[in-house]
C-alpha cells in the first residue's frame, strides 16, 4: 500500500504499451476482408443539392458501392437524436430542433457535412471514386457569425425556424439582480468573446464496423469516449435493438469532448458493413477533422458587475449569444445555457446573479462539449470583469479578489445559480497560490524585463467549477484461481490513466497486489451500463463504483475469513489486506481468503466457489465542485506582440488525490489547452462564403512544448466533499477554467502602460501588436 495505494504517485501501467508502440488504436484494427470508406463532404457552407450522379464513380476499380442521402432516407433510418439537458425555451415550449440525418438531405448547411460515402477495397480507390461523383449544388447565402445570424434579414438556415433561433434561457433572480445594480455605487461592463476552438486529439476519429448475418448482429470498434450512450444512439438511428450492436473502444488517443458525441459516420459504417457483407473501416484525416469534429466555446457575452464603494460585489449579470452551428448535435444547446450558467460568479460571494442566453444556428460545424463545456466560459467571464473592475475603478486586483471570496465558514451554501457548494476554503487556496508567486520579487522581474525592452504582467484567477456527465456507473470484480483479478468498469479513459487509478483504489481497499489487477473498459459486453468519459466524472462516479464493489467484496470475504478462523463474522475486522479476529487475534490475509474461495471444501454452507465476484453500481446524487486558483506571469514584446508565459502556479482543491502524478498530468494538460485558447487557437470561417479558413495545422495553431511555462502545482486536500465516499471532486477540466483568464489578464496587466484595456482571445502576436498601435493613436 505504501507504493500502490491511494495517494501514491504510481506510474501509469498503460504507458508501457503506449510508448513502446504496442497499443491498439482504431487504425490498428484490421479484420479479414477489410474494406475502406471515404466520406465525400460538402464544399459549401449552404447549398441546395439538386442531384448526385454516382454512376461513373461506381464503375471505378475496387468500388463496392456508394451511399447517398437518398439511399439513406429510402431505408427509413431515423434522425440522430439530441439529448440536451436544457431542451425548453423560457416560455416552456420545446427548443427548435431540426432533424439531423447522417447525410445532408437535399441541402448542405456547413462545410464538411457528409453528402456521400464510397466503400472500396482500398482507401485510395475510395478517394479516387469520390472525385468522380457529380454533385450539382446551388449555392445559397450563408451566415457564420451568431450575432449576425440573429439580425433581421440574415440568411435563414432552416426554412421552418425563424431568425435562426434555437432557444432562450435564464437562470437566477432577475429582479434582485436589477435591484443590486440600481443601488450600486459602481457598475462596470465588458463585451467578451469565448473563441471557437476544436479538440485536435492526437488520434483522429475513426471506426471499424462488422456485420454477422448468421446472428443478425454488429460489432463496432470506435475511437469514442462513450460506448454505451453512443450504441443506444446508433441503434435508434438504424432501428435495431441496442444489444444487436457490440460497441468497443480500443485504446483512444485523446478525446477532450470531441469524441463524446453521436456522429454520423459510425451508423453509416454499420449499414455499409451489412449492405456489402464486408468489414468497413473509416479514419478521419486531419483536414476532415477540422471540418467534421465538433467545435467548442463560440460564445459572445456582455458581462456586468455591480460593486459598492468599498469594492464588495453586489450583483453579476451576464447575457450570452451561443453559436451552436447548423444543428443541435448531441447536447449542443446545453453548453451556452445551463452549462455556462451553473458556475457564474466563480469563487466569489455575490448576493445576486442573473444569466440569460440565446442559442443560435449558423452555417458552421456544430458545437458540443469541449473540455469544461461552459465552466471555462463562466470562469473567463467573471475573472475578466473582476480584472476590468480593478483597472477601471482603481482597486488592487489581488485585494479586490481577496475581499470578495466565499469565506470557508459560509459553506455549505447554494449560490444564486443553484450550485451546491458543500466544501472548500477559497481564501486559503488563494493565499497559498499567491505565496508561491513570489510577489516580493515581482518588481525586480519587471525591471529585468524592461531592460530587455519587454513588458511583464501578473494576474491571479480563482475558479469554481462543477462535475457533470452521467450520474450512474458500474464496476465489476472477478477473481481467478491464478491470483489475478479482473476489474470491469463502465467509465472510460482516453489517456487519463484509469488503468492505473482504478486498480489503485481496488488494490488499496482489498490489500491485494496492484500488478495482479487486469483492467477492462469501453466494452458493452463487459458491463451492463457505462457513462464513459466526460464532465470530470471518472473518479467521482467510476472510482466510487470501484470502491463500492470492493467494499462489497470485503463484506463477503469477511464471512469466509471468519469460517477459516473458526470465528464469528461480527468479531472480524479488516485493514491493510488482513482480517483479524478482535478476540483471538488470529489473522488471515485477503489473498488467502481469495484462494480459499475456489476450494469447495473450505467454504461455509451456502457459499459457492466464485462467490466473491461482485458487480456494483454507484449513483451520484449531487454534482461536486472542484475549485482552485491559477496565477500567471507573462512577458510581452511590444515591438512584435509576442507573448511568453514565464511562470505559472496552481493550487487545486480536488478533494483527496488518488494519484498525484495523474492529477499533475490532468492539470498540466488542461492548462495547455487553456493557454492554447488564450493565445493562439481559433476556428475561423470566412464571413462571405462560410469557408473554413483554419482547416489544417498550418492555419490552426496549437501549443508546442516551448509554448509551455514553468509550472508549480499543489493540492489542497483538507476539504473533501461529503457527496461521495472517496471525497473526490473531479480534476479533468479544471486547467481549462483557470488558464485563459489568468493568462489574458496578465497580458493586459503588462500592457496597461500602453493604454491597452481589452483584447479578445486568442491574443496572437498580430492582435497584441495592433492593440498597442491602436491605443497610441
Amino acid at each position: 500500500m505504501e507504493k500502490y495505494g491511494i495517494g501514491q504517485p504510481v506510474r501509469r501501467k498503460e504507458d508501457v504499451r503506449f510508448i513502446t508502440g504496442t497499443g491498439t488504436y482504431i487504425d490498428d484494427v484490421a479484420p479479414e476482408k477489410l474494406t475502406h470508406a471515404f466520406v465525400l463532404r460538402s464544399p459549401f457552407a449552404h447549398a441546395k443539392i439538386l442531384s448526385i450522379d454516382t454512376s461513373e464513380a461506381e464503375a471505378m476499380p475496387g468500388v463496392l458501392g456508394i451511399i447517398t442521402g437518398k439511399d439513406w432516407m429510402a431505408e427509413g433510418f431515423t434522425p440522430i437524436p439530441t439529448k440536451s439537458g436544457v431542451a425548453k425555451k423560457i416560455d416552456g415550449s420545446p427548443l427548435n430542433q431540426p432533424e439531423r440525418h447522417c447525410f445532408a438531405i437535399d441541402r448542405a448547411r456547413y462545410v464538411g457535412e457528409p453528402v456521400a460515402v464510397v466503400v472500396a477495397e482500398t482507401l485510395n480507390q475510395a478517394q479516387d471514386a469520390a472525385e468522380l461523383i457529380e454533385v450539382d449544388y446551388e449555392e445559397l447565402p450563408s451566415v457564420t457569425d451568431a450575432r449576425r445570424a440573429l439580425e433581421d434579414g440574415a440568411p435563414r438556415i432552416w426554412d421552418d425556424i425563424e431568425g435562426n433561433f434555437c432557444l432562450d434561457f435564464e437562470l437566477g433572480d432577475k429582479e434582485a439582480t436589477d435591484k443590486a445594480f440600481a443601488e450600486a455605487d459602481h457598475v462596470v461592463s465588458l463585451d467578451l468573446v469565448n473563441n471557437r476552438v476544436t479538440a485536435v486529439p492526437i488520434e483522429p476519429r475513426g471506426a471499424v464496423a462488422e456485420y454477422d448475418a448468421a446472428s443478425d448482429s454488429y460489432k463496432l470498434q470506435n475511437a469514442t469516449q462513450n460506448v454505451h450512450a453512443n450504441r443506444a444512439t446508433f441503434a435508434d438511428v438504424l432501428k435495431v435493438p441496442a444489444d444487436a450492436i457490440h460497441h468497443v473502444a480500443p485504446d483512444v488517443g485523446g478525446g477532450f469532448g470531441a469524441k463524446n458525441s453521436g456522429y454520423p459516420e459510425p451508423p453509416i459504417l454499420l449499414y455499409a458493413a451489412k449492405q456489402f457483407g464486408r468489414p468497413v473501416k473509416w479514419i478521419n484525416d486531419r483536414n476532415e477533422g477540422f471540418q467534421s469534429d465538433t467545435h467548442g466555446r463560440a460564445q459572445f457575452s456582455k458581462v456586468e458587475l455591480a460593486l459598492d464603494k468599498e469594492g464588495k460585489f453586489l450583483g453579476l449579470r451576464t447575457r450570452t449569444i451561443g453559436d451552436i452551428g447548423a444543428y443541435c448535435w448531441t447536447v449542443g444547446p446545453f453548453t451556452p445555457t445551463g452549462g455556462s450558467a451553473r458556475t457564474q460568479g466563480g469563487a466569489y460571494l455575490i448576493p445576486a446573479m442573473y444569466y440569460s442566453a440565446v442559442a443560435t444556428f449558423t452555417n458552421t460545424m456544430p458545437t458540443d462539449p469541449y473540455r469544461g463545456a461552459g465552466r471555462p466560459e463562466a470562469s473567463y467571464q467573471i475573472e475578466r470583469i473582476v480584472q476590468h473592475a480593478a483597472e477601471t475603478l482603481g482597486f488592487d486586483q489581488v485585494e479586490l479578489r481577496r475581499k470578495n471570496l466565499m469565506p470557508a465558514d459560509s459553506l455549505p451554501r447554494k449560490t444564486p445559480m443553484g450550485l451546491d457548494v458543500d466544501s472548500g476554503d477559497f481564501p486559503e487556496v488563494f493565499e497559498r497560490t499567491l505565496k508561491m508567486t513570489d510577489r516580493a520579487g515581482f518588481e525586480e522581474r519587471v525591471s529585468e524585463s524592461r531592460e530587455k525592452g519587454l513588458r511583464r504582467g501578473f494576474s491571479i484567477a480563482p475558479y469554481l467549477e462543477c462535475t457533470g456527465g452521467a450520474p450512474k456507473e458500474f464496476a465489476g470484480i472477478a477473481f481467478e484461481k491464478d491470483g489475478t483479478v479482473t476489474l470491469r468498469v463502465g467509465s472510460q479513459s482516453t489517456g487519463m490513466g484509469h488503468e492505473t487509478s482504478k486498480p489503485q483504489i481496488l488494490a488499496h481497499t482489498l490489500g491485494i497486489d496492484f500488478n495482479k489487477v487486469q483492467f477492462v473498459q469501453a466494452d458493452t459486453k463487459a458491463t451492463p451500463i457505462g457513462g464513459g468519459h466526460g464532465g470530470s466524472r471518472n473518479l467521482e462516479v467510476g472510482g466510487n463504483a470501484v470502491l463500492k464493489a470492493a467494499n462489497a467484496v470485503v463484506d463477503k470475504a469477511k464471512v469466509l475469513a471468519a469460517h477459516l478462523l473458526n470465528s464469528n463474522t461480527d468479531d472480524m475486522e479488516f485493514a491493510d489486506g488482513t482480517f483479524t479476529d478482535v478476540k483471538t487475534k488470529q489473522t488471515v490475509s485477503m489473498d488467502d481468503v481469495i484462494a480459499a474461495s475456489f476450494e469447495k471444501g473450505r467454504l461455509p454452507d451456502g457459499m459457492e466457489p466464485g462467490s466473491l465476484d461482485t458487480d456494483s453500481t454507484f449513483e451520484r446524487e449531487v454534482i461536486s465542485c472542484p475549485n482552485g486558483c491559477h496565477a500567471a506571469e507573462v512577458e510581452v514584446d511590444p515591438e512584435t506582440g509576442a507573448v511568453r508565459v514565464e511562470h505559472y502556479w496552481v493550487i487545486d482543491d480536488f478533494g483527496p488525490i488518488i494519484n498525484p502524478m495523474l492529477a499533475d498530468g490532468q492539470v498540466m494538460g488542461g492548462v495547455a489547452q487553456g493557454l492554447g485558447q488564450a493565445l493562439m487557437e481559433q476556428i475561423v470561417y470566412d464571413d462571405e462564403d462560410g469557408q473554413l479558413v483554419t482547416g489544417s495545422l498550418m492555419d490552426y495553431a496549437l501549443p508546442r512544448a516551448d509554448s509551455m511555462p514553468r509550472m508549480e502545482l499543489g493540492y489542497y486536500e483538507d476539504a473533501p466533499t461529503a457527496k461521495n465516499p472517496l471525497g473526490v471532486k473531479g480534476a479533468g477540466e479544471a486547467g481549462c477554467c483557470g488558464a485563459p483568464p489568468a493568462i489574458v489578464n496578465a497580458v493586459l496587466e503588462a500592457l496597461r502602460e500602453d493604454g491597452v484595456t481589452h483584447i479578445d482571445m486568442p491574443l496572437t502576436p498580430e492582435k497584441v501588436w495592433r492593440a498597442i498601435v491602436d491605443a497610441k493613436r
